[in-house]
């Protein structure tokens, strides 16, 4: 397809993921339940107390399910639970801000059936042997006790024996903007796996820390395991959760590419706005986890994310809506909280797609369609179908299998304003 009159677009065919590593759990509050019963705790020491339980930030499958399903658990019990945003700075380092975020996730009082009490106050519960402060929600803190909720998977900034998972949750969610700082502080001068480790340990020591409920996700993003855990069995058994869950990540499965094209960026899709790990850049990513990158092209801000733009800095180029989108205020919170400057750099901006694509297309050197290597996808959370350009086509040949090759090619199409879509390459053009 023509843009600007002169440079002609590779055409594409899409790859679709047909199955994943590890089967989806398919009633997700079943596996929850199981997974706690299994702990076997006595009704009678828990009945009458008043149990916190976390929600933070990120877009995890099935969230307001696996909440709902721990709190209606607690229910049970005889216990009073009550949910609390554990996301450290995020939402704007505001209370108001937090609780629209669990909101957005369908996580209410009416739906999960215990109370959302959003706060940005803490209590600063400790100092490690190293000095570095530990803080927690004071409502979380006053409660008889906390059950703790996350995603174990790598994480987006380091690589460890732990990264993501429910120690971080421990150490940042809970900590709130305090704590969010006291981890970040403490990563600058000792790694972010020793500080998450020691200020999760500190809080675990205190005997506040019920149990932790962690979830895995498959590459197409579904709940595929749930493990309950003692407070005294997760920071030994996170360590061995996350060796599986780093085999279930999606990847964009192609070497190199000039060009990747992405539609949305956002704090609920990743804590860096992309997978950092997923687009190469920003993180130490491993070897073959990620495709050589030369120019990145984000489109557009998830609604989500609520202005939040942190991760913009690891783009090239941004459409303006993405720009019109962009909350400066709470951007600039959190990227002070993690004391990463490069995350909020803002990209070249343009007013299309069409002179957006022209000008990275120019920028390659003008190649012909036969040598441009594209790719284009939703977000860097849901790889499950992946738009790529012919010349990458031999490459993903032998994927087949895992993923699906569209027999048909699909080519760039632009309408009146400028944006980029893909329709059959066969279908009848209307209007010349």
């Amino acid at each position: 397809m023509p843009v600007n009159n002169h440079l002609i677009l590779s055409k594409f065919r899409y790859l679709t993921r047909t199955s994943a590593s590890l089967p989806a759990i398919p009633d997700v509050e079943a596996g929850v339940r199981e997974s706690l019963n299994s702990l076997r705790l006595a009704p009678q020491e828990l009945a009458r107390r008043r149990i916190a339980v976390t929600a933070g930030s990120r877009g995890i499958a099935s969230l307001k399910e696996i909440v709902r399903a721990t709190c209606c658990w607690l229910h049970e019990l005889g216990v009073q639970p009550f949910v609390f945003p554990a996301m450290g700075s995020h939402g704007g380092a505001t209370a108001e801000g937090q609780a629209r975020i669990l909101a957005g996730y369908g996580i209410s009082q009416d739906y999960v059936g215990a109370p959302v009490i959003s706060s940005m106050e803490t209590v600063e519960i400790s100092t490690t042997p190293r000095g570095l402060q530990v803080f927690v929600d004071r409502n979380a803190w006053d409660a008889d006790a906390i059950v703790v909720i996350n995603r174990i998977k790598p994480h987006t900034s380091f690589c460890g024996e732990i990264e993501s998972g429910l120690l971080k949750m421990i150490a940042v969610g809970m900590g709130k903007q305090n704590g969010a700082e006291a981890v970040h502080r403490a990563a600058r001068k000792y790694g972010y796996e020793e500080a998450i480790r020691e200020i999760s340990a500190s809080t675990l020591a205190s005997g506040k820390i019920l149990l932790g409920v962690g979830v895995v996700e498959n590459e197409l993003h579904q709940i595929c395991q749930v493990r309950a855990l003692r407070a005294a069995e997760i920071a030994s058994q996170e360590k061995d959760i996350l060796q599986g869950a780093r085999r279930l990540v999606p990847r964009i499965p192609v070497s190199k590419l000039q060009l990747l094209i992405v539609d949305e960026l956002g704090k609920n899709i990743s804590g860096t706005g992309m997978d950092a790990k997923i687009i190469g850049r920003g993180a130490g990513a491993r070897p073959g986890e990620a495709p050589a990158i030369d120019l990145i092209y984000v489109r557009d801000l998830t609604a989500e994310s609520g202005g939040n733009a942190v991760g913009m800095g690891h783009a090239d180029m941004v459409h303006e809506r993405f720009q019109r989108k962009v909350d400066f205020a709470k951007t600039y919170v959190n990227a002070r909280t993690a004391l990463n400057p490069s995350a909020v750099r803002m990209p070249m901006c343009f007013a299309s797609d069409s002179d957006a694509l022209d000008f990275a297309i120019k920028s390659f050197g003008s190649p012909s369609p036969s040598e441009q290597r594209l790719a284009w996808i939703r977000n860097t959370l849901d790889l499950s179908r992946i738009a790529i350009s012919e010349p990458a086509v031999a490459e993903a040949e032998g994927l087949r299998g895992v993923w699906r090759i569209s027999p048909e090619n699909f080519e760039p199409r632009f309408d009146d304003q400028g944006s980029v879509f893909l329709e059959p390459a066969s279908a009848e053009r209307h209007g010349g």
